[in-house]
C-alpha cells in the first residue's frame, strides 16, 4: 500500500482537485484507492458527495479518540471504486485537543497502520494549506509527497520553508520523499509560467517535475457535479494531464520494485 500526500502549505495550488483526479486516474488503471481528507475545510469530502452535517464520525474522531479506527469512518464516494475517510470542520480543533497527547505527531501514522491487508493499493491524502500539527501528522505518516504548485513567484518563495520542514520531519519519518512537483493552473502560453517551471528545475534539481496541469474551469465544473474530470470530460487536456501523473506514480512503483 502506497501512501501519498498532496502537500503544500500554500493555499490555492489545486491540492484537492489533484488528489481527486489522480485518484480517479489510478482507478482507471485498475488500482484500489482510498482518499483521506485532512483539511478542516472538508472540500474533498464535499466534492465526492459526503453530507458533512450528517456525519457521525470523521477523520477528526480518528485522531482524537483512541476507540475510533480509520476503517470505522470509511465510506464509498460518489466516484466509483474510490473510498473516502471524510473530514469535518471539527478537525480545526484537533490541534488544541492534541496539545497534551503523548506522541501527538504520530496519531495519523497509527491510524494508517491499522489499514492492514490488501484493501487498497493507494492512499492519497489531501492536506490543509498550512503548517500545523495536522500537517506534521501527515508528513510523519506518509511515504511520499506530491507538491502541487502554481507557477508563480510567491509559490516558489515559500518552498524553502516547506523543504526545511520536510528535512526536520525526516528524523521522525526517514521514509519520506518528495516524488515530484505538480505544476497546476498552468497557462501554456504564459512566459511567466514557463519561467517559473524552469526556476523549479534550477533551484530544486533533485525533485522531478510531473506533467503540468493546464488552467481550466472544467475542473471546477466537475467538482460541482461531484465527479472527476476524467468522467466529466474524459478527452480533455486536463484529463490527459492527470492520467499522465497517475502513470508517473505507477512507474515509480515499478522502478522501486526493480531496485529491491
Amino acid at each position: 500500500m502506497r501512501t501519498i500526500a498532496f502537500f503544500n502549505q500554500k493555499g490555492g495550488t489545486a491540492k484537492t482537485t489533484s488528489t481527486l483526479n489522480v485518484a480517479a486516474a489510478l482507478v482507471e488503471r485498475g488500482a484500489r484507492v482510498l482518499i483521506i481528507d485532512m483539511d478542516p475545510q472538508a472540500s474533498l469530502s464535499m466534492a465526492v458527495g459526503v453530507d458533512i452535517p450528517s456525519l457521525e464520525q470523521s477523520i477528526y474522531d480518528v485522531l482524537v479518540d483512541d476507540d475510533v479506527r480509520l476503517r470505522d469512518v470509511l465510506q464509498p464516494s460518489s466516484i466509483a471504486d474510490i473510498w473516502i475517510a471524510p473530514s469535518h470542520p471539527d478537525l480545526a480543533a484537533a490541534e488544541l485537543e492534541l496539545l497534551n497527547v503523548l506522541e501527538r505527531e504520530r496519531r495519523f501514522a497509527y491510524s494508517l497502520s491499522g489499514l492492514v491487508g490488501d484493501a487498497f493499493d493507494y492512499v492519497l491524502v489531501d492536506s490543509p494549506p498550512t503548517l500545523n500539527i495536522l500537517s506534521i501528522n501527515i508528513l510523519v505518516a506518509v511515504d511520499e509527497l506530491v507538491v502541487p504548485i502554481e507557477p508563480h513567484p510567491l509559490s516558489i518563495m515559500v518552498l524553502r520553508r516547506l523543504f526545511e520542514t520536510i528535512s526536520r520531519v525526516r528524523r521522525l519519518n526517514p521514509r519520506l520523499r518528495v516524488v515530484g512537483f505538480l505544476p497546476t493552473k498552468v497557462h501554456h502560453s504564459s512566459r511567466l509560467a514557463a519561467d517559473m517551471i524552469e526556476t523549479l528545475r534550477v533551484q530544486f534539481p533533485d525533485v522531478p517535475l510531473l506533467t503540468s496541469v493546464p488552467l481550466s474551469v472544467k475542473g471546477a465544473e466537475s467538482i460541482i457535479e461531484q465527479t472527476s474530470i476524467l468522467e466529466y470530460m474524459p478527452n480533455s487536456p486536463l484529463s490527459a494531464a492527470y492520467r499522465d501523473v497517475a502513470a508517473s506514480l505507477a512507474e515509480l512503483e515499478v522502478e522501486r520494485r526493480e531496485r529491491v
